[in-house]
């Protein structure tokens, strides 16, 4: 089952959906950073979690989605764009045995900071208090709190017993309030996404032609006025990033003074790694001197 992306909105009910499958996203990050099973479910999840919220923006505008929390996990960042692409990482990237609910793992309260921005500019940026012990809830609860736009959020993830392909299935679905909604029913139908029967689905893979439109029937139930679906395909989900030696140059900028006197002194090479990617990027001493010498733009 390729990744995949569809939006738009249940017809009669007001109520527009995003969803999507981020299994070959998602895998791809899992191995560059070589996350065990407990850190592995936590990236996957939040990114396909700012993938759905990613993909309801404008052309060119990302979402920069930095979850802190206060216990043995510290850090998730996931930047995704409304044309598919996304990249992430998680602190630490071992989390051990640790249960992903348990109170140790996030502590008692966290923060989320959602950053969008067009072409590089800041467009919009909000930090929201976040308790819920799970990082896919905690966005969706941002978006009703900071936006005050009613949002539910449900990510399914699975493994294989595969170093090479450790990710089995990750999909997802997003579901928000549109003007003149009945909140009383758009309530009912966020529930749905906790129950079993819409979960067992999402925790599946099918190549059936009708299994959008299953998922669909299984999250609307039996609510009345339902009209079917507006559908329209966004751009497939990928990892991307977009790390290059000139944006290391500016973290080499970031180097205390007598930091840099002493990389000088030993006059070898300094290695970098995107914390996006993990890809290393070894820097001369003349690189350095010219990353120093040069004015920040």
């Amino acid at each position: 089952m390729n990744d995949l992306l569809y939006k738009g909105h249940f017809k009669g009910l007001d109520i527009a959906f995003t969803y999507t499958v981020t299994t070959q996203a998602v895998n791809e990050a899992v191995l560059r950073h070589d996350s065990d099973p407990a850190a592995a479910h936590i990236l996957g999840r939040a990114m396909t979690a700012a993938l759905l919220a990613a993909a309801v923006l404008p052309e060119n505008q990302r979402l920069n989605a930095c979850w802190k929390y206060h216990g043995v996990l510290k850090t998730i960042v996931a930047d995704a764009g409304q044309d598919g692409t996304v990249r992430a990482f998680i602190s630490p990237e071992q989390l051990g045995d640790a249960d992903n609910v348990h109170e140790s793992l996030y502590g008692e309260l966290g923060d989320l900071q959602v950053v969008v921005s067009d072409q590089g500019a800041i467009a919009s940026s909000g930090t929201t208090p976040i308790s819920l012990h799970d990082a896919v809830n905690d966005l969706a609860y941002h978006y009703c709190i900071s936006d005050q736009v009613e949002t539910g959020m449900s990510v399914m993830i699975g493994f294989n017993p595969d170093p090479e392909k450790p990710v089995r299935l990750c999909q997802g679905w997003m579901i928000q309030a549109l003007p003149g909604t009945d909140l009383e029913r758009f309530d009912r139908i966020r529930r749905h996404m906790e129950k079993e029967g819409f979960r067992e689905l999402l925790s599946h893979e099918s190549e059936a032609d009708n299994y959008f439109e299953e998922l669909a029937r299984s999250l609307i139930g039996e609510e009345a006025g339902y009209e079917g679906v507006q559908v329209e395909p966004g751009p497939a989900p990928r990892f991307a990033c977009t790390c290059n030696r000139e944006k290391m140059s500016a973290v080499l900028r970031s180097i205390p003074i007598p930091d840099r006197m002493t990389i000088v002194k030993r006059d070898e090479p300094v290695g970098i790694s995107c914390q996006f990617c993990n890809t290393r990027y070894e820097m001369t001493i003349g690189e350095c001197i010219a990353a120093w010498n040069r004015k920040p733009e």
